[in-house]
C-alpha cells in the first residue's frame, strides 16, 4: 500500500510538471497573439496546434468575450492551474482533503479572474484619469475608447454615491478609482479570511 501510494505521488508531481509547462505554452501563445505574429509565424502555428485545442473549450464561454478583450483563456489557466495544484498537493502528502480543494477554488478564481480583471480596470481607470487633467485634440478619441470599457462602472458610482447630482469628470473618475481599490483591498482581506478558517478545519 505504502509502495503504490509513493508510485502515485510520483506520478502526481511528474503530471503536475506537464500541466505547468504547458501553461507556459498558453502563456506564450497568448502573448503572441497581441504581437498580431500571424499564422504564418512557425512558432505561433505550431503552438496553435498544441494548446488551442484546449482553449477552444471554453471559448463556448459568451459571457467572458467582449469586443475588445477575451477572459475565456484566463479560465482555461486557472483550470489548467486548480489541476496542477492538487497533483503537487497529492504528490507532497498523499492525501488530498476537501478543504483543501475548496481552498484552492478561492486562491484560483482570485488569482486569475478577480485579481486580472480589477487590475485591468485600475490600470484603465488610471489613464481615463490622465486626460482628464491633460485635455488634447486627440483626448477625446482615448476618452471615447476608454468609456467603452469602463463607462458601465462609472455610470455606477455616479448613480450609487451621487445620484442627481452633476458631477465633473474628475470628480466621477477619482472616486470610481478610490472605490475599485477599497473592493480590491477588501477583496483579498475576506479572501485570507477564508482562507485562515479552512485551514483550521480538518476535513
Amino acid at each position: 500500500m505504502q509502495q503504490t501510494t509513493t508510485v502515485l505521488m510520483t506520478l502526481a508531481n511528474f503530471l503536475a510538471g506537464l500541466l505547468s509547462l504547458y501553461s507556459l505554452l498558453i502563456w506564450i501563445r497568448i502573448i503572441l497573439s497581441w504581437l498580431k505574429t500571424g499564422a504564418e509565424n512557425p512558432v505561433a502555428y505550431y503552438l496553435g496546434k498544441i494548446v488551442d485545442p484546449y482553449l477552444a473549450w471554453f471559448r463556448g464561454i459568451r459571457s467572458l468575450v467582449r469586443p475588445r478583450f477575451d477572459l475565456t483563456p484566463l479560465v482555461a489557466l486557472a483550470v489548467l492551474s486548480v489541476i496542477q495544484s492538487l497533483l503537487r498537493l497529492f504528490g507532497s502528502y498523499g492525501t488530498i482533503t476537501v478543504m483543501m480543494v475548496i481552498a484552492l477554488l478561492l486562491q484560483t478564481l482570485y488569482s486569475f479572474i478577480v485579481h486580472p480583471i480589477l487590475l485591468f480596470f485600475f490600470i484603465l481607470l488610471v489613464v481615463r484619469l490622465f486626460f482628464c487633467y491633460k485635455r488634447s485634440i486627440h483626448s477625446i478619441t482615448y476618452i471615447a475608447m476608454l468609456d467603452s470599457l469602463v463607462g458601465g462602472f462609472l455610470d455606477w458610482t455616479h448613480r450609487t454615491f451621487y445620484p442627481r447630482q452633476t458631477v465633473n469628470d474628475r470628480k466621477l473618475v477619482i472616486s470610481s478609482l478610490i472605490i475599485l481599490i477599497i473592493s480590491w483591498i477588501g477583496s483579498s482581506l475576506i479572501l485570507r479570511l477564508l482562507l485562515s478558517l479552512l485551514s483550521k478545519t480538518g476535513i
